[in-house]
Formats: C-alpha cells, structure tokens, sequence
C-alpha cells in the first residue's frame, strides 16, 4: 500500500510542475501497428533497449513527455511471422515504396510534437495519436545494393503482396549519367526487365542494380574475406555495411584529475599544460608552464587503426571492408579531410616505393607497406596502382615488423579471448604493431 500511495504522490506532483512553470513541455502521443494483420508484430519505445520477445504486439500506442524539445525519436522494432519479411516503416498517409521511412527492422523514427504548453500536456492525454507508423510485412521486397540508395528509385506496385498477387516492380535512374543493369533475385539469377511483372509463388528479394561512373560496387565475398585498399581525390558514400579504417596517429596526452589538458612540451623538455591569463578581449596578456608531477600514461604506440563512417572525404585513404556486394558513391566534393592518416592515397596517380624518400620532414627516417589484400608488408620497391594507398610509418618511434597482419584469417591467436576470430579483430592492429607479428 506504501508503495502505491508514493506513485500516487508522484503523478500529482509531476501535474503540479506543469501547471506552475513557465517552461515548456512537449508530449507525444504516436500508434505503431503491423500491417497487414497476422503477418507480423511490432514494438515502439522512447527508449532504444531492445525489446523481449513478449514484448512484441499487433498494435501499441506511447504516450511521453519530453522537456524543452520539439521533435524526438520514437524506436521501433519489427518481426515477421514465419514465411513472411519485412518491408519497412511506413507513415500513415501513404504505403507505397516513394514514402518507405526505413527498411531497417530496428530504427529510430522522428516524431513531432504534439503540443507545446504545459496546461495541453496535463488535459491532452487520449487525443487523437500525433502519428501511426505501419510495420509492413510482405512475401517479395525490393532493395537496392547497399550504398546505391541515391542514385535512382525503386518500386513495386504492392508494397503488402502475397501469395498469388500480380506485381509489377520498376527500378528509375535518377539522371543521365546512371543506368539500371538488372535485377537479382536471392538465387542470384539476373532479370533484365524493367518494369518486371510476376505473380507472388513464394518470399523473394529483388535486388536492384545500377551502374555509372560515379559507382563503385565491390564483391566482399563472405565476412572478413577481402580487405580492400581505397583513396579518392573526391568524396565518396560509403554502402551500409562497409567498414572504413584509416591508421591515425595517437595523441599522447590526457587530462590530469582537474581537468589539465596534460601533454609533453619540447620547448619545456617536461610533461605539463600553459596556464594562460587573458585581457577583456581574450588576448593572452602571460602564459605560465605548469609542470605535471604525477604519473603519465603508458603510451604503447604511436598508430592506431581507427574506424570512421558514412562519409569518406576527398584526399583520403582507407581499407574497407564488408559483406557480399556493396558500393561506394562518389559525389564529386573536393573537401580535403583534414584528417591526420598515415595511409597515403594514390588517387592522383601510381606511386613508386623506390621514388619515396627516405626521411620524414622531420628527418625520421621513413619504413613503407604495400597491401596485398591481407596484410601491410614493408617494402623498398614496388608500384601502388591509382585509386589504392600505402602506408608511411616513423620507423623512429618504435620498432616496426616486417608485416602487419589485417584480415583475421593471419592474425595468430585468439587476441579477444572469445575462442574465435572475427572482422572485429581488425580494430587490434595497434596490438599486433606491438607484439611485433
């Protein structure tokens, strides 16, 4: 009984803020539901925790209140019934492929608000839903190559098909310089009509492909099992499901326990931070060195492979990675990353090993890798085709091996101690520099 006098107490106090304050409230009020009824159920949150499957519904409503924002995200999740698959979320208005919100079966979806005030938030509950969002589940789907979402559209007439309907799928190059090749299916088999028509006899996916010279489509093969060099003097749209890596240089500095950005200053030959004093006009009127005499980080290296996302920028390099046929999209943007990478790309041209100096800027002196699909294997002489990169490392720094193993199939052992090696094993290429393998 205590505990639910507490709740009780809770609500009206909560009311009470609202009907006090100034500040504004927004609350939502969103239906998601499985469509059609029977193939498939749904679950929303306003939180992104996965769901059990007892959570799983034909239907369900949320209701929230978010403070001092005027959109949000709804996270939604989908499961097929057995023999059917999903198609994607869907907005009230309209169920067809021009309006598809996501083809992810988990997602976050925008929602707006639904009112402003706080007097609204108290009386506004049991309104109509700001919004229904629809689940929608099929036996065909159409999907484009990974990586290809921009560079034409695709539809089919029966978003909800199944068995023994008539449908009619067609695929549209957004401009000139992009052609549809084919359709596959998940045999693989190529289908070059468009608009293809056929009757629904069992679940398929037909995969769009285009092509143009802004398109470049790479066959991963299974998991792990190709590493590809890349560079680019453009930008690019990396596919969904390409992994992008470039080995960046470690910053050796932290922050002390009073929030000190620490780091070693040549010119003080010690480990320490500038403790500057400004005028009205932030100009720096003295600056004092501040010596840190505490205990400094090991710092194991002076590289670590990092991955990075969607967007690849122009002048860059980077190993991909990926899973089956995926593509890149360049875009045209000449942009400079600005990022600090020690793989070089050769988008400009073939590079020569034996043409590359000896030293750094710096006069350090300087150890290359070609990769030969696998690894980064040190090198005096050979050509990097355009298009591709290698890496330049400060053979000062640390003792460097002659190979550094990428793909997990030659990484030797077990590094994360799960009894297996995984793609995941890529991200320890700072472990393998150490151990000198």
């Amino acid at each position: 009984m205590k505990k639910i006098f507490s709740f009780l107490f809770l609500a009206a106090l909560s009311a009470s803020a609202f009907a006090e304050t100034d500040d504004k409230y927004h609350w939502y009020y969103d239906k998601v539901e499985a469509n059609p009824t029977g193939k498939g159920l749904v679950y929303a949150s306003e939180e992104g925790t996965d769901p059990t499957e007892a959570d799983f519904q034909a239907s369900v409503e949320k209701q929230f209140v978010v403070y001092s924002l005027s959109s949000t995200s709804l996270f939604v999740w989908a499961k097929p019934a057995a023999g059917y698959q999903f198609a994607g979320w869907f907005p009230d208005y309209d169920v067809s492929m021009a309006s598809l919100l996501s083809a992810s079966e988990s997602t976050a979806i925008s929602v707006s608000t639904m009112s402003e005030s706080e007097d609204d938030i108290v009386e506004g509950y049991g309104f109509e839903p700001d919004a229904t969002y629809y689940g929608v589940f099929t036996k065909v789907k159409v999907q484009y190559v990974p990586g290809q979402e921009n560079v034409g559209s695709i539809d089919i007439d029966k978003v909800a098909n199944d068995l023994g309907d008539n449908i009619t799928i067609t695929a549209t190059p957004s401009d000139e310089t992009i052609k549809f090749d084919y359709w596959t299916d998940s045999k693989g088999n190529k289908i070059t009509a468009n608009p293809f028509t056929a009757t629904v006899s069992d679940m398929e996916t037909y995969t769009a492909h285009f092509s143009g010279e802004s398109i470049i489509t790479i066959d991963f093969g299974k998991a792990g099992s190709k590493f590809v060099a890349f560079s680019s003097n453009v930008g690019a749209t990396l596919g969904a499901g390409i992994k992008a890596y470039r080995v960046a240089p470690v910053v050796k500095a932290f922050y002390d326990d009073d929030y000190h950005y620490i780091e070693f200053d040549e010119s003080e030959n010690a480990w320490g931070y500038w403790d500057n004093v400004y005028d009205d006009d932030w100009n720096i009127v003295s600056s004092n060195f501040v010596r840190y005499t505490g205990q400094v980080p090991e710092f194991t290296s002076s590289y670590k492979l990092e991955e990075f996302g969607y967007s690849y920028y122009a002048g860059d390099a980077a190993i991909l990675t990926g899973e089956g046929e995926l593509s890149i999209v360049l875009n045209g943007d000449d942009t400079p990353s600005g990022f600090n990478n020690y793989l070089v790309p050769t988008a400009d041209g073939p590079v020569d090993i034996a043409s590359l100096p000896a030293t750094d800027g710096d006069s350090n002196a300087m150890t290359y890798y070609l990769f030969n699909g696998r690894d980064f294997v040190k090198a005096t002489s050979g050509t990097v085709p355009q298009g591709q990169c290698y890496l330049a490392l400060d053979a000062t720094q640390y003792p460097l091996p002659d190979t550094i193993a990428v793909a997990p199939a030659k990484v030797k052992g077990d590094i994360d101690g799960d009894g297996k090696i995984t793609v995941a094993d890529i991200t320890k290429l700072i472990e393998i520099y150490n151990q000198g393998k």
